[in-house]
């Protein structure tokens, strides 16, 4: 046989030399073209459970930096809450009129920039791409952040003919402008913050959200109340603790993003902004930053319908709210870490590898949500105590501790797949189920209130999450099916 064995006989010796299964002397089949034997099959479906197991691991390891940087940083707003509520009422209502704007804002500037982690995971071992994903959205983010810091700062400006009341106006003093300062900044550091979670640097997130914490829990009764050489500054000086610690946070991240990364030793540079590259970044995370404004949008609605019906049930529902948003947290930070995942096993054009890393999603979150939903039904009475010293809101609230569990791990049940969307960049999906599952709960919200006060609204508020789960499952079947 001139030119050396021919390819048929090349493929019987290669089946004598190592076996069909990668071992010695196995049957003289032709591997290119027999069908898979029982024990193939089953060596796969090992491989793939094996699989399965290291990439739950790999998420549950990263998900949990992010878990505790979440409660850090919920930490940080607690204590500057709960020092202004020691200060003038004025300052406080002054306070609650900026944060309602600022958190909206820094939402939808997260969700943004949250489009850039499939293409930073995508690139996560080429620097030359990745250094330009980076600038890409480093100009987003200071689009978005300069366009939320103005609309921040010009609070003074729009207030008055929206009728704000005159003692709120006059508290204001400098803090919108520190504060539309630090809706920039925040912007800026969340684009690091998205780098190192696209790149698996969860632990690098959870140092810089300690630091920031810390600042914020020394500086703000510091600053705010007046102790030792620093005089009491009120509102201005919760205004200047978030500048200091953002503008900190953004240093550090920089550092490290650019030091602790494969972007070390290479220059990112800024340069003028190639516009179709931020928005294709854009085109991914508007959505993404969309779902959370409508979701937020809802529940505020459901706030003041419940506040149209009595106090008492109002301040349960608050209560509520609280617990739910903290047993969510452990979904939301394992919804992020499964993206980079989804992103790298897209771009491979892997189907299997994207429903892998959403499945490992669903087996460490939905757990622990559920363990923390059992938790919160076994020890109700203890923990309505905690919060509150009402008995009429305590027991109203406890009565709903069936429904808020069924609420909290149908949100967790949905995170997932809505984050599974993200990673192969399709969120619009998602945002379609989040506007039309919470459009009509914001629309029923006023009657159902009326009619049967917090309890139907509760029931209709778990209907919504049941509805979002069915929707956001789908959605991501049918789009992965494309991969």
């Amino acid at each position: 046989m001139p030119g050396g064995i021919s390819p048929r006989y090349r493929g019987v010796l290669l089946v004598l030399v190592e076996g069909p299964y990668g071992g010695r002397g196995g049957p003289l089949t032709d591997v290119r073209s027999a069908p898979a034997t029982e024990p193939e099959e089953r060596r796969r479906a090992t491989e793939a459970r094996l699989s399965l197991a290291r990439q739950t691991g790999r998420i549950a390891g990263r998900a949990l930096p992010l878990y505790l940087s979440m409660l850090a940083t919920t930490l940080g707003s607690m204590v500057t809450a709960a020092v202004l509520g020691r200060t003038d009422t004025g300052d406080l209502a002054a306070h609650a009129l900026i944060i309602s704007l600022v958190n909206p804002l820094l939402m939808v500037a997260q969700g943004c920039l949250r489009g850039a982690m499939p293409f930073v995971a995508e690139n996560d071992r080429d620097p030359a791409a990745l250094a330009r994903v980076v600038r890409d959205g480093t100009w987003l983010a200071l689009c978005t952040g300069l366009l939320g810091g103005c609309l921040v700062a010009s609070i003074p400006l729009w207030a008055p003919p929206l009728g704000v009341a005159a003692p709120t106006l006059a508290a204001l003093g400098p803090s919108p402008l520190l504060m539309g300062t630090f809706v920039a900044v925040a912007s800026m550091r969340s684009s690091t913050d998205i780098l190192l979670i696209g790149l698996g640097r969860t632990r690098t997130v959870l140092a810089l959200s300690l630091v920031s914490t810390a600042l914020t829990v020394t500086l703000t009764p510091a600053l705010v109340l007046g102790a030792g050489p620093f005089p009491a500054l009120g509102l201005s000086g919760a205004g200047a603790t978030m500048l200091f610690q953002g503008t900190v946070g953004l240093v550090l991240g920089l550092y490290a993003s650019r030091r602790r990364t494969l972007l070390r030793g290479r220059r990112v540079g800024w340069g003028p902004p190639a516009w179709p590259g931020v928005w294709r970044i854009a085109r991914v995370g508007l959505p993404s930053g969309a779902t959370l404004v409508i979701k937020f949008g809802a529940m505020s609605v459901l706030a003041v319908a419940v506040a149209r019906v009595s106090a008492q049930e109002a301040a349960a529902h608050q209560l509520l709210v609280v617990v739910a948003t903290f047993a969510f947290l452990p979904a939301a930070a394992v919804g992020q870490s499964l993206v980079p995942s989804a992103a790298r096993a897209a771009a491979r054009r892997d189907r299997t590898g994207v429903r892998r890393a959403v499945l490992a999603g669903y087996a460490v979150a939905v757990p622990v949500v559920a363990g923390s939903a059992a938790v919160l039904w076994t020890t109700a009475g203890p923990l309505v105590g905690l919060l509150t010293s009402d008995p009429r809101v305590g027991a109203t609230a406890a009565a709903l501790l069936p429904v808020l569990c069924v609420v909290v791990v149908a949100d967790a049940l949905q995170v997932p797949p809505g984050m599974g969307l993200l990673g192969i960049k399709h969120p619009r999906p998602s945002m379609y189920a989040f506007a039309v599952c919470y459009g009509a709960l914001a629309l029923a919200a006023l009657p159902l209130a009326r009619i049967g006060g917090l309890p139907l609204l509760w029931g209709a508020y778990a209907t919504t999450t049941c509805g979002l789960v069915v929707a956001q499952a789908t959605a991501f079947r049918l789009r992965s099916a494309r991969v």
